[in-house]
């Protein structure tokens, strides 16, 4: 029933319609005045007395920590609007606890004396303390302005935030469920190989399982020195293999002439070069050719046989 009541106070307040099904009961305003967290705390604790009590306070022992909560509020919101807190609490008592203006020297007066040079109004805590507000009550009645006596306000944030996360997790997986995606655990039943452990059944260890999927297949190069066979079971050498010769090494003449171009290293092809001889190199003094024979020649000359300018 609370539930049912709070989904319809929320309702109204998105949509300015009080209903009951499809039927519109009342429009209700829009609020005129900034939100103020005095009057919210007012309408919270007329809220738990409601629901505790019914319409009036009943005279009990601690029925005057009600009222001292109320004059606190009242006190604040008083002091922001400028009017007088005596005939503001006598009005909020005569409607909820009209038994303590019969007792207003033993009660209310009390509670404004100690309400004397005091701007705001109760702590969160300390006023769910006075009224022994649990968690469980607070979360049903949706009270936001007030704490718990039974648990700390670190200890709320970090409920408060699992239950966020929850609602989000279940939000999510509703939206993926709509866009028709499989759950998860289905998913692993029947396309996982890991769950069936095949390895087992063919008595090899798992990573020799998957490495069969990691092998290599034979090459598609049709000119190769070497037979096709599997990288895996080839052995290596460190002795036999060639030593590599990186850019710096290379002679001036193979820059010049291209042969890095010609020899296919990985692929075993080798391409030939052309027969033309290519124009010398220049340097200060003289030249060296392609061919690795050295000459004389006029700088200029070269330069303008490869092309270049001087």
């Amino acid at each position: 029933m609370q539930v049912t009541a709070a989904k319809a106070r929320h309702s109204a307040n998105r949509t300015g319609k009080m209903k009951v099904g499809r039927c519109i009961l009342a429009d209700k305003p829009k609020p005129t005045a900034p939100f103020m967290v005095t009057n919210a705390r007012l309408r919270e604790l007329e809220r738990v007395i409601t629901t505790r009590y019914g319409a009036v306070l009943p005279e009990t022992d601690d029925a005057d920590l009600f009222i001292e909560v109320a004059a606190y509020s009242l006190n604040a919101h008083c002091l922001t609007i400028g009017v007088d807190l005596d005939k503001v609490l006598a009005d909020w008592c005569h409607r909820w606890a009209p038994w303590a203006l019969q007792r207003a020297g033993t009660i209310i007066r009390p509670i404004l004396n100690m309400l004397v040079g005091r701007r705001y109004q109760m702590k969160a805590d300390e006023a769910a303390r006075k009224i022994c507000l649990t968690l469980l009550e607070r979360t049903a009645l949706e009270i936001k302005t007030m704490g718990a006596c039974d648990f700390s306000a670190r200890v709320r944030k970090g409920v408060a935030k699992d239950v966020k996360r929850s609602g989000d997790r279940a939000r999510q997986t509703a939206k993926r469920r709509a866009r028709g995606v499989e759950p998860r655990e289905s998913w692993l039943a029947k396309n996982s190989l890991s769950k069936g452990r095949p390895w087992d059944a063919e008595g090899i260890s798992r990573a020799q399982w998957y490495r069969r999927f990691r092998e290599t297949g034979p090459s598609l190069v049709g000119i190769s020195t070497k037979s096709d066979t599997l990288v895996s079971s080839v052995p290596v050498d460190p002795s036999q293999e060639a030593p590599s010769r990186g850019p710096s090494s290379l002679t001036l003449a193979e820059k010049s002439s291209g042969i890095l171009s010609g020899v296919n290293s990985a692929a075993g092809v080798v391409v030939a070069l052309p027969s033309k001889s290519l124009p010398s190199v220049q340097s200060r003094h003289g030249a060296v050719s392609a061919n690795g024979d050295a000459e004389q020649c006029d700088g200029d000359e070269v330069l303008s046989q490869m092309g270049v300018a001087s």
